[in-house]
């Protein structure tokens, strides 16, 4: 098989669950830089939409969770909720009319956030049970961290229609133990572990309730963006967003996170007439024009955000691109 194929892209995360590990890692005093580096996520970016290796993410949960809080998927599930999942996706939950047509959306919008997530509604006789798993990955370093903390995302989603209190009557988990937490926050609730994914379960009863909530916020345009079916190269270019404001990624980097070797990589470039360097210069100037078609953002800061130290650098590369300067470009789209 073509170690680059669609089959063999290794998976994303959207960054945004990344961000809030960070915070709450913060907020008890963790050093979290420090733990970024170690596993070779980006530090600089503060775009929750953009992506970051998957296995890199689990290896950050696992890492902090070892060293710093035994219950860190489930404290940071129960302290971030729903709060940084895809502004479009959780405006279409929050409009739905009942529960379980929100989870429809929700399950069928999962690939927004995660791009091989397994996520999905098992219907029994006298409930429902949401579920996440990643069939394939079950042993990887923070799988079970990465589980508690989904199911902390989608308890948050249920109680927007059941109310703040409402506890499930089961959660099934794939860790061999339950975590004192648990019994903590959720007295009564019947706790099954060794299952074959994670779920919380439903009353049917409680599927056709309408919006606990009455406040709903503004709600942004468009769709969330579907993450499936990617080829190499179209998950490279997302990889690659994410680590540009940290400097240049390298050829090696970006031949580790498939786990070939920088030639395969560049024959595979090649094979779609491109080269590493033009590929990144394309992903800056693609990120670069987003951030100029914002009136307010200084053109110093778009070019550190693409990787440059030095704006000339970035001036020349982007007059390259489009036989423009920044502020041409800029000029141009104000008036369009």
């Amino acid at each position: 098989m073509d170690p680059l194929s669609k089959k063999s892209s290794p998976p994303l995360l959207r960054l945004g669950h990344v961000i809030s590990f960070c915070t709450f890692l913060r907020e008890i005093g963790v050093p979290v830089d420090r733990y970024m580096r170690r596993q070779k996520l980006p530090v600089l970016c503060e775009d929750p939409d953009m992506f970051v290796p998957l296995a890199r993410a689990w290896s950050f949960f696992a890492d902090t969770q070892q060293q710093e809080e035994e219950a860190l998927g489930w404290l940071v599930g129960a302290d971030a909720g729903n709060q940084n999942l895809n502004a479009a996706l959780l405006a279409q939950f929050k409009t739905a009319q009942t529960l379980f047509s929100g989870l429809k959306r929700f399950v069928k919008l999962a690939r927004s956030e995660a791009t091989h997530i397994d996520l999905g509604m098992y219907e029994l006789e006298t409930e429902v049970l949401i579920y996440t798993r990643y069939s394939d990955m079950r042993d990887s370093p923070g799988h079970l961290t990465s589980q508690a903390y989904q199911l902390g995302i989608i308890l948050d989603l249920i109680r927007y229609f059941l109310g703040k209190e409402w506890t499930p009557p089961e959660i099934g988990i794939e860790h061999t133990v339950v975590p004192a937490i648990l019994d903590n926050h959720f007295p009564g609730t019947r706790i099954l572990t060794q299952q074959p994914m994670g779920y919380i379960a439903i009353p049917r009863n409680c599927l056709y309730r309408a919006r606990h909530h009455t406040d709903i916020s503004a709600q942004p345009a468009g769709n969330p963006v579907l993450r499936e079916n990617l080829d190499d190269i179209d998950t490279l270019r997302l990889l690659l967003k994410s680590y540009l404001a940290d400097g240049y990624p390298s050829a090696q980097f970006s031949a580790e996170f498939f786990g070939v070797s920088e030639r395969t990589l560049a024959r595979k470039l090649s094979a779609r007439g491109l080269t590493y360097g033009a590929l990144i210069d394309e992903v800056r100037f693609e990120v670069a024009k987003e951030f100029l078609r914002k009136p307010n953002v200084q053109i110093s800061y778009v070019a550190s955000s693409v990787g440059f130290d030095e704006q000339a650098n970035f001036t020349r590369m982007f007059r390259r691109m489009c036989g423009l300067t920044p502020s041409e470009f800029r000029k141009e789209t104000m008036h369009c």
